[in-house]
């Protein structure tokens, strides 16, 4: 495969993960400020702490004042100019798309570019007037719409796993960030009414990662940091878990390469001992450390098996 094309496929994989991540953050974000008193104690509203997530904080446009909820939402939903935004993620994962046409097929860049000509048309703006949550609701149908085409309508060559390798490092990288993020105020001490605020901000931590309901159903606890934090880490069955997205551009990795018993690049060697890490740690052991420094630990580890994989397939 020529290399541009690989490139064009893990970097589309990339840039729609990304798309409905930021969707499902401010959705969420839009159902915690309804409770006033839940985004009491965050520093930022729960909208506005998307913007320390997608690191996009010094990107707001100082001459629209403070960071309102309704200009922080429209900041990050359709604003060209800013390269987090869900419409300049899709737009760039449209043009990667149409780098690789012949390799997805029909389908799937039909769906990518409807996407993209939804967002940037007067309808998806008339739907975010009437109903921000529905637009952002509309947009993770699509992404996921577009996931399952990808899913049941590509063999499983070198094409498919560029894209899984694409998605599930963008779905490693962005839940580190969620984590960093959310953890300092959720890991605080508390009692009493504020206890109860804290149970809600976990539930809501899950909700944002699409783990609610799966971790109900695989813990069958209350909802605890240690049992959260174990879940969205270390759990290796749950698809957005730190350890199953690692597991899985590991196993991607190997398809590439040829899967031979020595690594095939730098990339898969530092996921491989990631995985392996992962597949023997405690939760407590995170907290031995330091919740703070191993999820740094964890971005910078993301951030060289970008690095590598760039250098051993791209930069050819």
């Amino acid at each position: 495969m020529l290399s541009r094309v690989a490139e064009s496929l893990y970097w589309m994989g990339r840039y729609t993960e990304r798309a409905e991540n930021v969707a499902r953050l401010l959705d969420i974000g839009l159902f915690i400020e309804l409770d006033a008193e839940l985004g009491a104690g965050e520093g930022f509203s729960p909208v506005e702490i998307a913007l320390t997530i997608l690191a996009c904080r010094d990107a707001f446009p100082m001459d629209l004042g403070a960071p309102s909820r309704d200009a922080v939402l429209r900041f990050l939903t359709f604003d060209r100019s800013n390269a987090q935004s869900i419409l300049s993620m899709i737009a760039r994962a449209r043009e990667n798309a149409r780098g690789a046409q012949e390799a997805i097929g029909v389908d799937v860049w039909s769906e990518v570019n409807r996407l993209y000509l939804f967002l940037g048309g007067t309808r998806a703006q008339k739907r975010f007037v009437r109903s921000p949550s529905g637009l952002f609701t509309s947009i993770k149908n699509s992404c996921l719409l577009l996931d399952g085409m990808i899913q049941n309508t590509l063999p499983r060559d070198e094409v498919y796993h560029f894209l899984e390798l694409g998605r599930h490092l963008e779905r490693l990288d962005v839940l580190c960030r969620i984590l960093r993020a959310k953890c300092p105020i959720l890991t605080q001490a508390v009692d009493g009414a504020e206890a109860a605020m804290q149970l809600v901000r976990w539930t809501s931590l899950l909700r944002s990662c699409s783990a609610h309901g799966p971790f109900l159903r695989s813990e069958r606890e209350r909802i605890e940091p240690e049992g959260v934090l174990r879940f969205l880490v270390l759990d290796s069955e749950f698809p957005r878990s730190i350890r199953y997205s690692a597991a899985r551009c590991q196993a991607s990795l190997q398809e590439i390469t040829g899967g031979d018993e020595d690594y095939g690049c730098e990339a898969e060697r530092i996921l491989g001992r990631l995985e392996s890490d992962l597949r023997y740690l405690d939760v407590a052991e995170i907290f031995d450390r330091g919740l703070l420094r191993f999820l740094d630990s964890l971005q910078v580890t993301c951030h060289r098996v970008g690095d590598e994989i760039q250098r051993s397939f791209f930069l050819i």
